[in-house]
This record gives structure tokens, sequence and C-alpha cells, in this order.
């Protein structure tokens, strides 16, 4: 019961997803990559998993301090789920904040400087106080928290190319002055587009929280966008964004996507329909239930886009084989 409770505390199975998050975007989409040109990764295997620990504890550490300032709000929306002051002590969840996040500073300076791009450890610097301010005034500022919760999540792919691809550029620094730009910067698009849909699909996952979260919030003087409008606008904010998103989608798909296998075709069909599921489950929700229906698909549809990943290695192998 005690590790379950830490695990909680922690988000494990989020944990779990940015591994995978970052370890595909190296896999999948930067090394095929960079093999069908005849290059390989610069960041040793060792150096990327003390990259994606850093981010791993970073980012446990910040689920620990949310909880912690979060505890009184958490036992009016989710009574039975708050697992501090029931199992795991609040002193005891600020001590792992600091635990957690010091060493993952640690680790994310040791590998900044290993790699010979020290100042990269300023973008850790930025997750820990973001991460730090989100738990303590921005989640209670309107749209201030979920804007920079989007980002956060938008960094866990963006954090793997920010090291390889300006450690590709300084390798190769002849094949760019012969092409005149820089071959890299075509992984690094691919990383950008990523990126920018699990900083959406965050985004609208966390409007979509602070409406089942709305009780709580309300009475701890949080301000938060249903708060602010009324549910039934925010609703009509959640299904425009699915709209948007989903013909933004099927235009990069016809522009840029439609040459890729029947697999990458299905998986955009699928986030597709999914998203206009979405509209017609907001658009019909009045309950928490519903709600969180609609959040749990948004977390599937994150699990597809990171699948994504593999078929489109398996896409490239195959069309330049």
């Amino acid at each position: 019961m005690v590790v379950y409770a830490y695990f909680k505390l922690v988000r494990f199975p989020i944990l779990l997803l940015i591994v995978a998050i970052q370890y595909s975007v190296r896999l999948f989409v930067i090394k095929p990559m960079l093999a069908i040109n005849g290059f390989e990764l610069e960041m040793s295997d060792f150096q990327f998993a003390l990259l994606v620990l850093a981010s791993l504890l970073i980012a446990g550490g910040g689920y620990a301090i949310n909880d912690y300032f979060d505890a009184k709000i958490d036992r009016v929306n989710k009574p039975k789920l708050v697992v501090l002051d029931r199992i795991i002590k609040r002193r005891t969840a600020m001590a792992l904040h600091i635990f957690m996040t010091s060493i993952g500073f640690v680790v994310a300076t040791y590998v900044s400087y290993d790699v010979g791009m020290w100042k990269m450890n300023t973008i850790f610097l930025f997750i820990v106080f973001a991460l730090w301010f989100y738990s303590t005034n921005l989640k209670h500022i309107l749209l201030a928290g979920n804007i920079i919760i989007a980002l956060l999540a938008a960094l866990v792919p963006l954090i793997v190319g920010l090291f390889e691809i300006p450690l590709q550029n300084q390798a190769h620094p002849e094949i760019i002055k012969e092409l005149g730009f820089s071959i890299f910067n075509i992984p690094a698009y691919w990383i950008l587009g990523y990126a920018g849909i699990f900083g959406v699909l965050t985004l609208i996952r966390e409007i979509t929280k602070d409406i089942i979260d709305v009780r709580g919030d309300k009475a701890y003087g949080s301000n938060t966008l249903p708060i602010a409008i009324g549910i039934k606008s925010t609703k009509t904010i959640l299904i425009s964004l699915y709209v948007v998103f989903s013909l933004v989608l099927l235009v990069i798909y016809t522009a840029f996507l439609s040459v890729h296998s029947n697999q990458i075709r299905a998986i955009v069909f699928a986030l597709v329909v999914g998203m206009v599921a979405q509209t017609a489950i907001i658009f019909a929700s009045k309950t928490k239930p519903r709600f969180k229906l609609s959040a749990n698909l948004n977390n599937a549809f994150v699990i597809l886009v990171v699948i994504s990943m593999y078929f489109l290695k398996m896409s490239i192998e195959s069309y330049f084989s």
C-alpha cells in the first residue's frame, strides 16, 4: 500500500510515458532519419539514459510538490484518491520533491557538461522553477497554469532534439557547408511537430480537468477557465480546439504524410475520428464521469501519437530501402 502510494504521488504511469516518448523520439524519429543519410547518433546510450533519468526525477519531484500544495483541494475533488496525510505525510512529499528535483538537476547539469553543451542545464532550471511556480501560483491564474503545463509537455520530446540536433550540426559542418543548409533540420521539424501535438493535447486535457475539478477549485479561490467563464463556454472552447486540431492534422497529413505507410494513415484517421467523437462527448457532457471519459480519451490520443513514431520508423526504412 505504501509503495503504491509513492508511485501514485509521483505519477508513475506518466513517468513511464515520458520514458516512452523520449526513447521513441531518439530511436524512431532521429535515428532512422540519420541512418538513411549515413549518420549515427552523437549522444551515447549512457548519456541519453542520464538525460531521461533527469527528466523523470524532475517530473516526479514536480508531481510531489503539486500534491503537497493541492492537498486541501484534492480532498474536495477526489477524496478517495488522496494519499497525502492518509498514507504519506505532507512533509515527506516536500522532502521527496527536494531530493528528486536536486538529483535530477545535478544529473541534467552533468549530461549538459559531458556532451559539451553546459548551457542546456538552463532548460532544466526553467523546468524546475516552472513546476514550483505552477504548484504555488500559476495553476490558480486564468489559463496560466494550463499553458505552462502544455509547454512542459511539449518539452518532453523537444528536449531530445535540443541535445541531439546541435551535436549533429557540430559534428558535420562540412555537410552543412556543402548543401547550404542543415540536413538535420528534417528530424528537427518532425520533433517540433510531435512537440506541438503533445502540447495541444495536454492543453485540452488540462482545461477538461479544470471542469472536473471545478468544485474544489472554486472552494479554494482558483480562477480556472470554467470558473471564470462558466462550464458551457469552456465546453465551446474545448470543442473548437478539437475541431481546429483535426483540420490542422488533416492539412499536415495531406501536405507531408500521405507518402508514408498505411499504419501512419490509420493513426491519423483514428485521431481525427476520435477528435470528432470528443466534440460529441463534450457537447453532451453534464457530469464528472463524462468529462473524465473525455480526459481518458485524450490520454489514448497521446499513446497513439507515441505509437505513430514507431510506424514512422518502419515507413522511413521501407521507403528508403
